[in-house]
């Protein structure tokens, strides 16, 4: 099954937890100041670690036979960040994407594994202020997304976007690649985008002014409490919304993202309260594809894959 089919098919999936804070607290690894974990796929450890961070996430998948989203080592890659970095002049995007799919196929047949080119924001993720307009965001980010689509990724996925303008940009850059995509917003509990965009009109200004509309809209970085309340503004306001809401990866701590940001320890909760509230989603808005960021590990994707399981169709 491709991507777009899954989309289609209304199907429940996991998507994948936290891949970088996970790195950032190994004490024998080091993340790159300038792309993180994205040359780790040069260091036999670093790859080590990556196999067992994503590898652990599809294992939760298919213990509960359900589809898994994961993504490529790729959110701080972009091609400005590549060249200042020491892996300049590496096809870093294509490496990282290549070593994904060769993980996958390790897993042989079984509940599809899709593996989605991941890009981030140009700017800081939790300042709108930093984004870049429509253009400038398409010109910037299009060396990566080309990139990403030259490795057989099955999908793209902006994630962490704080501004609706660079977002469009980037859509603009991933329609041109004939690829499904996502676009996946940072949201504060008023259901507004950091930039201040409600989020249904952001889903709905996208929709009609991207060449090709996003195979959906997702968000990230927040707790499922700070959703859920959104959510719940948003949807008063555009009562179809959610069902252009296909993805939710969420943070283990009721925190605002400032409050997160930098954080030198790792703020967390219980992975059965993780998942229960997380899960809570999928039964009051219909959200098909729940996963983790910030503050997860494998104990709360493997705890959420367990309740999407009871809840999938015999």
């Amino acid at each position: 099954m491709d991507f777009s089919r899954f989309v289609a098919s209304g199907a429940a999936a996991l998507a994948e937890g936290a891949v970088i804070e996970r790195v950032r607290r190994d004490p024998l690894l080091a993340l790159d100041p300038h792309i993180l974990n994205g040359g780790l796929v040069y260091d036999a450890a670093g790859r080590a670690q990556l196999a067992a961070i994503h590898g652990g996430y599809i294992g939760s998948a298919r213990a509960a036979g359900l589809p898994v989203l994961v993504f490529t080592d790729t959110w701080r890659c972009s091609r400005r960040r590549v060249e200042a970095s020491r892996f300049a002049g590496r096809p870093v995007n294509p490496d990282n994407a290549r070593f994904l799919c060769a993980l996958r196929d390790t897993f042989g047949e079984g509940p599809p594994i899709f593996v989605g080119g991941l890009v981030g924001p140009s700017g800081d993720a939790y300042k709108p202020e930093d984004s870049l307009d429509r253009r400038a965001a398409r010109d910037f980010h299009a060396p990566q997304v080309d990139a990403l689509a030259s490795a057989d990724v099955d999908f793209l996925h902006l994630a962490t976007a704080p501004n609706v303008e660079e977002a469009l940009g980037v859509a603009d850059a991933m329609a041109a690649t004939g690829l499904p995509y996502l676009i996946s917003f940072v949201i504060r509990r008023t259901g507004v985008v950091l930039d201040g965009t409600p989020l249904g009109l952001a889903m709905e200004r996208i929709d009609a002014a991207a060449p090709r509309r996003p195979a959906g809209f997702s968000v990230n970085c927040v707790h499922a409490r700070v959703l859920e309340t959104a959510l719940e503004a948003v949807t008063a306001a555009h009562p179809d919304a959610c069902g252009r809401l296909l993805t939710f990866q969420a943070n283990a701590a009721d925190r605002e993202v400032e409050e997160l940001d930098g954080s030198e320890d790792l703020v967390t909760e219980p992975a059965a309260d993780f998942a229960a509230d997380v899960e809570r989603l999928r039964r009051r808005f219909g959200l098909r594809v729940l996963g983790g960021c910030c503050g997860t590990e494998g104990g709360h994707i493997e705890a959420l894959a367990r309740r999407l399981a009871c809840d999938a169709p015999e």
